[in-house]
């Protein structure tokens, strides 16, 4: 074919996807990338960190990358990490390195943990126990009932999918501590919202390396922090504990690797490099006020159509208790407005990323009550 068919064939399937710029999609935690992420990876389009002997000044961006993250997440100077394709790479690599350094192979997980951790189990064979829920978030006080002498590693969340919500973390981590288990924070989502929800005094709850007790952390910067897809990262309070999972590659420039993924896009860490070092901590707080000033504003236009809200908002994601939430989402989703749909819960759940705008809410709501009518 000629590279005109080609590229009209790629233009007409492009057509057919929804776009985050229609403001329209609200069920992804993911959202149009910055320009300048966009930039940064077409220009290291062909870097690979698998290699990175090959590539050192892309190895370079991913360890200020890994560095500026820890900062922002109050790591010990002792601390270190990967980027990984997002938080369900990072989550498998997190319980990967518990279960190697442990020889153990039970995880405590909270109810509202993320289809990761399933997916960890079945790969490698990791026995899941699930912490109950208190109001939507892990029961802290059952924790202690729960840990066993074959835990490895205990998961707390801290933006949890489904409702945003951020789980005891503080508590967590002090019994973690007290036990002797690792505790892995799941941070994908609420990694680049909660310390900006604390600068601007709407939370009080620690979830990083602040609070005792929490031995790693998965971020994605392909999330809240504007990055690209597929843009994640794993962090650890030690480095070290990445020697648990190191394996001989011979086949390139270096000797050992120590991730999941042999092949990693050196695109995503300069991508996701350029557009921290541009947005600082000063454009991130402003885009999560944004996100937020959008989350409660809708809140209450909901709430004065008669919506019932599940849980009061602690980020920027909300769920709403409708009856049929899976035929409500695909009626909705034909009127153009991609929800997220919770039906074993049933509620409909909508995260307020940076493109969606305040502006249309009210459209949102008045279509959203046409529904459910």
């Amino acid at each position: 074919m000629k590279k005109e068919e080609i590229i009209e064939e790629l233009k007409k399937a492009r057509s057919k996807d929804t776009v985050f710029s229609s403001g329209r999609i609200l069920g992804s935690m993911c959202t149009r990338p910055h320009p300048l992420a966009v930039k940064a990876y077409r220009m290291f389009i062909e870097t690979n960190l698998g290699d990175p002997g090959l590539f050192r000044g892309t190895r370079e961006l991913e360890d200020n990358v890994i560095k500026m993250t820890g900062e922002m997440l109050h790591a010990p100077p002792s601390a270190g990490g990967k980027m990984t394709s997002g938080g369900t790479e990072s989550n498998l690599t997190a319980l990967w390195i518990f279960r190697n350094m442990t020889k153990k192979k039970e995880v405590i997980v909270p109810e509202s943990a993320h289809f990761s951790f399933t997916k960890a189990s079945s790969l490698m064979g990791l026995k899941i126990k699930v912490l109950p829920s208190k109001n939507y978030v892990a029961d802290a006080g059952m924790l202690r009932e729960v840990i066993s002498r074959d835990t490895a590693c205990v998961v707390g969340i801290a933006g949890s999918t489904n409702l945003g919500l951020i789980d005891p973390i503080e508590e967590m981590g002090e019994i973690c501590e007290e036990k002797g288990v690792f505790l892995h924070v799941d941070a994908a989502f609420g990694g680049f919202v909660i310390p900006f929800l604390r600068e601007m005094g709407m939370t009080e709850k620690k979830f990083d390396f602040e609070a005792n007790g929490v031995s790693s952390i998965s971020i994605d910067p392909h999330k809240m922090g504007m990055s690209v897809i597929p843009s994640g990262i794993l962090l650890l309070r030690e480095r070290k504990w990445l020697d648990a999972i190191s394996v001989e590659s011979a086949c390139t420039h270096t000797r050992k690797q120590m991730s999941l993924l042999g092949t990693r896009p050196g695109a995503a860490a300069a991508a996701s490099y350029a557009v921290m070092k541009y947005m600082g901590k000063e454009g991130y707080r402003k885009i999560v006020e944004k996100c937020m000033d959008t989350t409660l504003y809708a809140e209450r236009r909901l709430k004065e159509e008669g919506f019932e809200i599940v849980a009061e908002p602690e980020t920027n994601l909300i769920g709403v208790k409708v009856e049929n939430a899976g035929k409500v989402a695909k009626m909705l989703s034909r009127l153009g407005w991609k929800v997220g749909v919770d039906e074993e819960n049933g509620f409909i759940r909508i995260v307020f990323m940076p493109h969606v705008k305040k502006k249309l809410i009210g459209e949102f709501v008045k279509d959203f009550r046409s529904v459910v009518s």
